[in-house]
């Protein structure tokens, strides 16, 4: 090899090994960076999550085609729920605690930088109407403050594979911020629940079961009849039954239970259980001027009447009456609740808990309940519309004896001449303090009767306004354990000694003692 050749061969290896030096320089800066922001919080601006006073929620059912929005927002000095109707929220902790948890959101593992990636990860946003797919679709989360200023937008996807822990623990989430196209893994620690019932006191009607003193079943139905001019609808009479007992350890009783009748402990326990716990799955808001149906005179729009029917709710010269009866509960601190049960609910998700447009409202024809309750059955348990109303009732909370007037009783016998004819000496030390004691105990026992009637008056007035907007969806299982009939209500009696049979002067605290005893009507 001559030294022109040589010379040649060195230089053409000088240029391949240049090149390949020049080429892994520039991977090696594309892959730094590719990684250079991995390792830092998502939203370094957002540092006191106090700050949060909204929160919204875009998820997408590729179904339907549609996105949907669930927001909780502090409104008019209170939290609501926009998505649905701005029912009241209880929302304070759990939006502080979320938003906590999103401000420590930090780029843990870059995954990619491809835009195709994004229908496989599951982080095309939901709004993007750009995009044709419907599948691939993500969980869009925004905060903002009471400026309406963003504290930080995300989308979260799929479940990163191969990413659990160890020692445990969800795995890592595929998230991407909108307007960008590199996607992390994630370990997302924050509750983003979106259901309804995580954002609201669910109890209803907030009643201790130990407190309830007497129920009452107008077992009254309305029903669907013909003539020869067509449909009407028409009140059939029930039965009405009346259960009472003294105190929250006495037994239940009701009058006019035959001999060998008593009331069933089983369906009396499961009726105190549901009172006590009845729940929230749905709301839905009454139209204006429907906030006290009871309201003496009250004259409604034919929308509004449109909209009580459609959920199983008449409205009469005779006063308000429901699909199902009513039943009416009170309480030892005066509290009574008329529940009246309408139409029967089927739906999941948002259909259950924040329904559609009223029809009545929104001048539509009514649906074919039939039709709809067949499409829907298959996939939904039953639920019921149910409408609450309250009022307060003194005479349940009782008078002190100090407090009654003392009629004038007279004499029927002899007249017993006192021990001692005079009267007593008011200027006696014994006299006076024996007045001061009587009036200090005639003054408590007063002033713990007003207090108690200002509490129950105060008690029903929170309630009222707690109840008044509102329709509220019940499950269906709350419905038939707490609307009951004599046939439910009662048992055969079981004869001493057989299982199950109460011992003569026993009984189930709470619950009814053997004979079913009876109270005089009141």
């Amino acid at each position: 090899m001559n030294e022109m050749v040589k010379t040649l061969v060195f230089a053409a290896t000088a240029l391949v090994m240049l090149g390949a030096a020049y080429v892994g320089t520039r991977d090696r800066a594309r892959l730094a960076g590719s990684f250079d922001d991995q390792g830092q919080p998502f939203f370094p601006d957002f540092k006191d999550p106090l700050q949060c006073t909204d929160l919204e929620v875009v998820s997408f059912d590729s179904g339907i085609a549609t996105a949907s929005r669930f927001q909780v927002k502090f409104q008019d000095g209170k939290w609501v729920i926009p998505s649905h109707y701005n029912y009241p929220a209880d929302a304070k902790d759990r939006l502080t605690k979320t938003a906590a948890a999103v401000m420590d959101l930090t780029k843990d593992t870059v995954r990619s930088e491809l835009a195709d990636d994004q229908e496989s990860m599951g982080v095309i946003d939901p709004l993007d109407a750009k995009v044709a797919s419907l599948s691939g679709r993500g969980k869009r989360i925004t905060l903002r403050d009471s400026t309406e200023k963003v504290l930080a937008d995300f989308i979260i996807g799929n479940d990163v594979r191969g990413s659990e822990r160890k020692e445990g623990g969800t795995p890592q989430r595929y998230v991407r911020v909108p307007g960008q196209k590199r996607i992390y893994g994630v370990n997302v620690k924050a509750d983003l629940t979106t259901r309804f019932a995580d954002w609201i006191e669910t109890n209803l009607l907030k009643v201790e079961a130990s407190k309830i003193r007497k129920i009452v079943f107008d077992n009254y139905k309305i029903q669907e009849d013909r003539d020869a001019r067509g449909a009407f609808l028409r009140l059939a009479r029930g039965e009405k039954l009346t259960i009472e007992r003294k105190d929250g350890t006495s037994p239940w009783t009701m009058a006019g239970l035959s001999a060998d009748q008593e009331l069933n402990e089983e369906k009396l326990r499961a009726l105190n259980d549901a009172l006590a716990d009845l729940k929230i799955v749905g709301v839905r808001p009454r139209p204006p001027g429907l906030k006290d149906p009871n309201q003496p005179g009250l004259k409604l729009s034919a929308l509004v009447l449109g909209s009580l029917q459609n959920k199983g709710f008449f409205l009469t010269a005779q006063g308000l009456f429901s699909d199902q009866g009513d039943v009416i509960v009170t309480t030892e601190e005066g509290v009574v609740y008329t529940l009246r049960y309408g139409g029967a609910v089927y739906g999941t998700g948002d259909e259950l808990t924040a329904g559609t447009p009223d029809d009545a409202e929104t001048k539509d024809k009514p649906k074919d309940a039939a039709k709809d309750k067949t499409k829907s059955t298959e996939a939904a348990q039953e639920s019921r519309y149910l409408l609450v109303t309250v009022a307060f009732d003194p005479s349940v909370i009782a008078k002190p004896e100090s407090l009654e007037p003392k009629p004038f009783t007279p004499p029927t016998g002899p007249i017993e001449i006192p021990a001692s004819p005079f009267a007593p000496d008011p200027k006696d030390p014994k006299t006076i303090a024996a007045e001061k004691a009587a009036k200090e105990k005639t003054d408590r026992e007063k002033a713990d009767y007003d207090k108690k009637i200002a509490d129950g008056e105060k008690r029903v007035k929170e309630l009222a306004n707690r109840f008044g907007p509102w329709y509220f969806v019940t499950p269906g299982e709350s419905f038939r354990a707490i609307n009951l009939d004599r046939a439910i209500l009662t048992q055969p009696k079981k004869p001493p000694g057989a299982p199950g049979a109460t011992a003569p002067g026993g009984g189930m605290q709470g619950f009814p003692m053997p004979g079913g005893g009876g109270m005089p009507p009141p």
